[in-house]
């Protein structure tokens, strides 16, 4: 989508918020009848006081979780997502493209395809999508960019617009965009993504519903041919010469989802501010939840082996490696007659049918209890070489798996909250899976403040993805057998607000593990391993001045199978002010560190990142300068990204051959509508 088209949309969703009369009735009062109220009592326009509730769908989109809605300055100037909950990424140097946390136990799974996850942070999914109720309409609009902008710029923008139609019912839309040219040759990016959601909560049936579509489109490189090119002051980002020419990817995702319950119990009166009401308390709920998700991959690329001849001394090296031939078409191609076109894909169908019994806040020691059985419906698909090494066969294969399941959980109470979950394969490609978890978290009340201590515990037996089993393409192929994968994870977590400080740590003990190993294929493990996380957050506050510093701790067993960084650091040190009892200032800097490591390498023909033993990354204090603003209801940024490369040598990588962009001022703005 062009810039023209992204303003014409900013303009219609404002236009939009402004026809739709606010509602006044608050999301407490769901469920109520007025008995008796004050005649004289009216409420006027000016009156109506804004008030926004968010949240999302948490165990399998079965049970909606209240969160925060984020107006907050600090961080404003962070606005790649990936970095939401990490402070280490492996990434390709620019905005857009593939991605790998390095805290392991952050590295997440947004998608049941594979091949989506290593770009899932810039889309939105079902279990990332969230509900609003509000009093009147809330629209935010975020944009940000280069200031030099033209020709190799990055551009992004974001834009949120929900409204209450009734009391119970809302709905919204969220769009994303990102296009990013990137200094580097072959390096660009187009990503975007929309979503449509709506949820009615009403006194005896509930319903939460999105739809929407990611694409993620980029150029594939390969890396530089000579990565000490970067060391050349002579050569700009532009005349160093790549891999690839010709090559690209294009991932995909349609997807629907839909969660609703209805829900048995009594009504009873209740008094609040001099006005008596009749409330429902619902005491069982019978729900149903159907997930869609149609997700492909393609690859395509005129060369089919790409090769560079070294004239000092004389050499040529092919990209895929010596000696390798594609699979279906040796052949090089056109932009009109490719010689690759590898698609993989895979259409999932869900659905999940629950019976619960509902905690009860007026009961002291109510629970709520939910038993489930659901089936998933799943075909993939990827190439085949045909007779005449045909481009564009494809098989197929339908999959099955029936499961069932229940939780135990305690979510309103005071004294602390726990949950315990366990699912079990009865059916299908995974008969036999299993997965239980189960958390306690505890309110630690004080005069000053509520910490709250939190423990948790998962085992898990998994049957290996299909796609990790069973794969062909122009390059690569395979057909495993590999054993289910176990594991058992145990940790958790102290947060104390008061004294701005989080602690904790991660235990996980892997058996039968698959990595893509030096050849880029699939491959599991020989050995158990463990890998384990210690982490320490704290905020120092002297006057205006905030010290905030993190530092995480990682351990594995295993030099072969998982490289981490051992050490990862991140320090925000700010100023922050009010101008004119108006304008909050921030002026600070940023800086992230992580010790050199064996990153992983990365391949384009599949998407994925697979381990090397012959490079080191890291060891290198990445640095940017900010100044976040605040005026009222509108944020701003202006920002110096990696200003270390204007005075240090090294940190041109995050992963082997892909350089991080060259120092770059950018900005960024978000406006907030909400009355």
């Amino acid at each position: 989508m062009n810039f023209q088209r992204q303003i014409g949309l900013l303009f219609i969703l404002l236009a939009l918020a402004g026809t739709v009369k606010a509602q006044r009735g608050m999301p407490e009062n769901v469920g109520k009848q007025r008995l008796s109220a004050n005649p004289q009592k009216k409420d006027s326009k000016d009156s109506i006081v804004s008030i926004i509730h968010v949240f999302n769908m948490v165990d399998g989109l079965s049970r909606p979780q209240r969160v925060q809605l984020d107006t907050a300055l600090t961080d404003f100037q962070e606005y790649k997502p990936y970095y939401e909950n990490n402070i280490s990424v492996q990434n390709l140097g620019n905005f857009g493209t593939a991605y790998q946390s390095n805290q392991f136990f952050n590295r997440k799974q947004y998608s049941d395809f594979i091949f989506l996850n290593n770009h899932g942070a810039y889309g939105i999914w079902p279990r990332t999508t969230d509900y609003y109720n509000t009093t009147t309409p809330y629209t935010l609009l975020q944009y940000g960019q280069w200031f030099n902008n033209r020709p190799n710029g990055e551009t992004w923008l974001d834009v949120l617009h929900t409204q209450n139609v009734s009391p119970e019912f809302n709905f919204g839309i969220h769009y994303g965009s990102i296009g990013s040219q990137g200094q580097y040759l072959n390096a660009e990016a187009k990503d975007n993504n929309l979503s449509l959601f709506l949820s009615y909560n009403g006194p005896k049936y509930d319903l939460w519903f999105t739809v929407g579509h990611n694409s993620f489109k980029n150029q594939e490189s390969g890396g530089l041919l000579r990565p000490t090119d970067v060391k050349n002051p002579d050569l700009k980002p532009e005349n160093m010469p790549v891999w690839l020419d010709g090559a690209n990817s294009k991932m995909q995702n349609l997807y629907a989802s839909l969660s609703h319950q209805f829900k048995v119990g009594s009504w009873k009166e209740v008094k609040e501010e001099n006005e008596m009401y009749q409330k429902f308390v619902p005491r069982v709920a019978f729900m149903h939840t159907i997930d869609f998700a149609n997700s492909q991959r393609a690859f395509t690329e005129t060369d089919p082996n790409p090769y560079f001849v070294f004239s000092n001394p004389v050499d040529t090296v092919y990209f895929y490696g010596n000696g390798h031939q594609p699979l279906i078409n040796s052949k090089v191609g056109t932009t009109s007659d490719l010689a690759t076109n590898d698609k993989a894909g895979e259409t999932r169908v869900t659905n999940t049918f629950r019976m619960k019994v509902l905690e009860s806040a007026d009961r002291k020691y109510s629970f709520g209890k939910q038993a489930f059985i659901g089936n998933d419906l799943i075909k993939v698909y990827y190439p085949m070489k045909g007779a005449n090494d045909t481009v564009g066969l494809t098989q197929s294969h339908n999959i099955t798996n029936t499961y069932i399941g229940g939780a135990l959980y305690r979510t309103e109470g005071k004294f602390w909250s726990w949950n315990a979950f366990g699912k079990y394969y009865i059916q299908g490609y995974k008969f036999g899976d299993f997965d239980i978890s189960g958390y306690v978290e505890k309110p630690i009340r004080t005069k000053r403040d509520t910490s709250v201590l939190h423990i948790y515990g998962r085992m898990q037996n998994e049957t290996p993805d299909y796609f990790l089993q069973h794969y062909f393409s122009n390059h690569y192929k395979w057909d495993n057998s590999f054993d289910r994968t176990y594991n058992l994870s145990v940790g958790g977590y102290y947060d104390n607000p008061h004294w701005h400080l989080t602690t904790g740590a991660d235990y996980r003990i892997v058996n039968n593990y698959i990595y893509f190993n030096e050849n880029a294929v699939p491959e599991q493990a020989s050995s158990e391993f463990s890998v384990m996380q210690a982490y320490l957050a704290k905020e120092f506050v002297a006057g205006g001045l905030h010290f905030y510093n993190k530092f995480v701790y990682q351990w594995t067993t295993t030099d072969k199978y998982l490289h981490l960084p051992e050490i990862m650091f991140r320090n925000r040190t700010y100023y922050q002010t009010l101008v004119s009892q108006v304008l909050h200032v921030q002026i600070g800097f940023d800086f992230h560190y992580e010790s050199s490591y064996y990153a992983d390498n990365y391949n384009p023909a599949t998407g994925v990142f697979y381990v090397q033993n012959t490079e080191k990354i890291g060891n290198y204090p990445w640095l940017d300068a900010f100044i976040n603003l605040k005026l009222k209801r509108t944020r701003f940024y202006l920002k110096y990204s990696n200003l270390g490369e204007k005075f240090m040598n090294g940190g041109y990588f995050r992963t082997p051959t892909y350089p991080e962009q060259i120092a770059t001022m950018c900005f960024g703005v978000a406006w907030s509508f909400y009355n």
